[in-house]
């Protein structure tokens, strides 16, 4: 049978929440999937996890030596998958049963290049909560990174004519690949039902790591040939709550372009 999507996962160790993450793909309501596996040089045995639920659609990968980050893991599994929609699964997050068919059947219906849900976050107190949604607007993605990365999924054929994932970032590889999408044409797509559970906990990187996330974006956008940013036009782009939150005193740090300057047209 060659799967309708394959989900593409890189893992570096928690093999109890990859127990978990695995288990919603089975639970998945549509069967005609794989599951591409890249342990991450890990301490703990993830080859044990994935064949203990033996199943056939479940394929494990080793990343060879020299090779480390989930863009690397992430890239292997890419060049392995049978089909052309890839659907991003972390280790440690949950998809809800009907993601692999809501996805493959708007992608196949809308010949999305691209596409990405909305997502409930979870922490390890069973605490659940949402935040804002921003449906897609080109003009603001190279001022804000809105497409929820747990909850994407994406053509083979074009992220391979991109050029995949950047082994030199270690951060904000995502936005790097979305800008790229961009300027190559895409065909963004987007649902605001709710496609995954997104763990979050105080060790997210993004949070111990917020000066460097900054540089990542800033590289992401230099790297791609966009023009100095001036966020302040988000609050004509994005929805009220979405700008409000870029144009915060932390969505400022974060999101504003070193490169600009205040010219007399801005002011």
């Amino acid at each position: 049978m060659t799967p309708k999507v394959s989900f593409i996962t890189g893992v570096k160790n928690r093999a109890s929440d990859l127990k978990e993450m695995i288990q919603s793909l089975i639970d998945q309501d549509m069967t005609e999937w794989e599951a591409l596996i890249v342990d991450d040089h890990s301490d703990e045995s993830i080859e044990a996890v994935v064949t203990g639920f033996h199943d056939d659609r479940l394929r494990f990968f080793q990343l060879p030596e020299g090779l480390n980050g989930v863009s690397c893991a992430r890239n292997l599994a890419i060049n392995h998958a049978q089909s052309d929609i890839l659907l991003t699964a972390d280790g440690d997050d949950v998809s809800r049963p009907q993601r692999a068919r809501v996805t493959y059947d708007a992608m196949i219906k809308n010949r999305y290049d691209a596409f990405y849900s909305n997502l409930e976050y979870f922490s390890a107190d069973n605490k659940k909560w949402t935040v804002d949604y921003q449906p897609f607007v080109a003009d603001l993605l190279p001022m804000f990174n809105f497409i929820t990365n747990p909850g994407t999924a994406y053509r083979k054929e074009v992220i391979l004519e991109v050029g995949g994932f950047d082994p030199n970032f270690i951060l904000s590889e995502d936005y790097d690949v979305w800008l790229r999408f961009l300027k190559a044409g895409a065909k963004f797509g987007y649902t605001e039902e709710i496609l995954v559970n997104y763990r979050r906990g105080g060790g997210s990187i993004s949070i111990q790591k917020f000066a460097q996330t900054h540089e990542y974006i800033q590289k992401a956008r230099i790297k791609n040939n966009f023009p100095p940013i001036n966020i302040e036009k988000a609050q004509n782009l994005a929805t009220p709550e979405i700008a409000a939150a870029i144009l915060s005193e932390n969505g400022r740090k974060l999101w504003h372009d070193d490169r600009y300057k205040v010219s007399k047209e801005d002011k």
